[in-house]
């Protein structure tokens, strides 16, 4: 495995660490304080810049900074793997980069704003961010990777839902209003 190889596959699984374990932790925090968003956000950060650098690698040892390359090669590997060719699934991919990228540069900017955002666009982003990072880690991968992809689903699932039925056993939730987010 060449180093082009390696950065490239380092950069999205540590990036993909960082997106579960800040979910997870945000799922499970009973209230929000200043250590715990500080340490949340920095890893949010963390993984989107790992993130930047893995379509940084991608473009760079795999697609030559191309975006037809990239558009190709998205429709190769779709192919193989349904059937079908589908270049335009590296829009998903593009969404992906702005809205983690945006997502992290509002909580800095604007952090107040950001943690009392409306609950249906928190739930909406990781919806969003989850289908890709599904079909990234899960769909489209394989060994390792794709275990621990599939690891880290049912324990996602199971911490909501356990979050669920302690919000709803409790009169008042200790969050605040409506609010679920990273």
């Amino acid at each position: 495995m060449d180093i082009g190889e390696l950065l490239t596959r380092w950069t999205i699984r540590l990036a993909l660490i960082c997106y579960v374990a800040v979910l997870a932790s945000n799922i499970v925090r009973a209230s929000p304080n200043s250590r715990w968003t500080q340490i949340a956000r920095a890893t949010w950060t963390l993984g989107c810049l790992l993130f930047l650098a893995h379509v940084a690698c991608a473009f760079h040892y795999y697609h030559g900074w191309s975006h037809a390359q990239a558009f190709d090669d998205t429709a190769r590997q779709t192919e193989e793997l349904i059937g079908w060719q589908f270049g335009a699934g590296v829009y998903f991919s593009y969404l992906f980069t702005l809205v983690w990228t945006a997502d992290a540069a509002w909580w800095w900017i604007a952090a107040e704003s950001y943690v009392n955002r409306h609950r249906l666009l928190s739930v909406s982003i990781h919806a969003y961010m989850l289908f890709i990072a599904f079909n990234g880690a899960i769909v489209f991968e394989g060994g390792p990777v794709r275990w621990a992809g599939i690891a880290a689903c049912p324990v996602l699932g199971l911490l909501f839902l356990g979050r669920v039925f302690a919000r709803n056993k409790s009169p008042v939730d200790s969050r605040g209003p409506d609010q679920w987010h990273v």
